[in-house]
């Protein structure tokens, strides 16, 4: 945390970002499987196929922590042209649909989702994991931002302290133990005035974002809220977030960029918002 500039040894940041400065121990497992856009047309830019991965990771004694997390994620991509039959195109009909290039990818329709899930694990006491908050922040999970939900900035979504620094909008973000994070967009190439770009594969594309991020300890009681009670899954619903926008988006051999503007349509007080973003990533999401 930084220190305040007329007060050496104070930290300019909330209670529980001070508390949670310093050395801990934590041993783990981890592994996962990626497609790594195996399957589909353009690793960074897709208009076709199908991607996917799922990570796991276990913290176990020795340690200061123990828990189970699991993370996991997929997404469609369809061209609009295998749509044909949706649209009520029969045979012969292709001409119905706009001409594109050989050399340039057409319309396409995209469906992304990624969600993730930590569950305390105290191995009989000797992880102190059960008590709310003793898990370290590095750990939870974090949303909003460019290629997840647009519209907020990176853990702009979720639970947050009372307060935080100066820099810190809403109060520091405190990352939660449960999230989701939904999209679902329809893209096109650039128009042929814009040839450089159109040419290497830059698009337009318009996005509904969806997701949450929420902490089942944040009341307290010794231990995380169960996976099987509706108030929970209820409040995973209330709690969702929503955006709409539009932006270009550019896939390179250094990964995906994009410009984007959204509106946030459902927000919380103390969410963390920005409608102008630029950003990098390896996957469409």
């Amino acid at each position: 945390p930084d220190r305040d500039a007329s007060a050496p040894f104070a930290l300019v940041c909330s209670p529980e970002v001070a508390a949670d400065a310093g050395t801990t121990l934590k041993t783990s497992l981890r592994g996962g499987l990626h497609l790594n856009g195996s399957l589909v047309d353009d690793r960074y830019d897709p208009t076709g196929g199908v991607d996917g991965h799922v990570d796991g990771e276990v913290a176990l004694p020795p340690g200061d922590v123990g828990f189970v997390k699991v993370r996991a994620g997929a997404a469609c991509h369809v061209p609009v042209e295998r749509l044909g039959g949706m649209l009520g195109l029969g045979a012969g009909d292709e001409d119905r649909l706009p001409a594109v290039p050989p050399d340039v990818t057409g319309p396409a329709v995209h469906g992304a989702l990624s969600c993730g899930i930590l569950r305390p694990l105290d191995y009989g006491g000797l992880c102190n994991a059960v008590r709310p908050g003793s898990l370290p922040l590095s750990d939870m999970f974090a949303a909003g931002g460019p290629g997840q939900i647009r519209g907020f900035l990176p853990s702009g979504v979720g639970p947050r302290s009372s307060r935080g620094g100066p820099r810190t909008p809403g109060g520091d973000a405190l990352g939660g133990d449960l999230f989701y994070a939904a999209t679902a967009a329809a893209s096109a190439p650039l128009p042929r005035s814009l040839g450089a770009l159109r040419s290497n594969g830059g698009r337009a594309f318009g996005f509904v974002n969806g997701g949450t991020c929420v902490s089942t300890t944040a009341g307290g009681g010794g231990g995380a809220a169960s996976l099987l009670s509706p108030n929970l899954w209820g409040w995973v619903a209330n709690s969702t977030r929503l955006s709409v926008g539009c932006g270009l988006s550019l896939g390179t051999p250094l990964g995906r960029f994009e410009a984007t503007y959204a509106v946030p349509v459902r927000y919380g007080p103390r969410d963390a918002r920005r409608s102008v973003q630029l950003g990098f990533g390896f996957s469409f999401g």
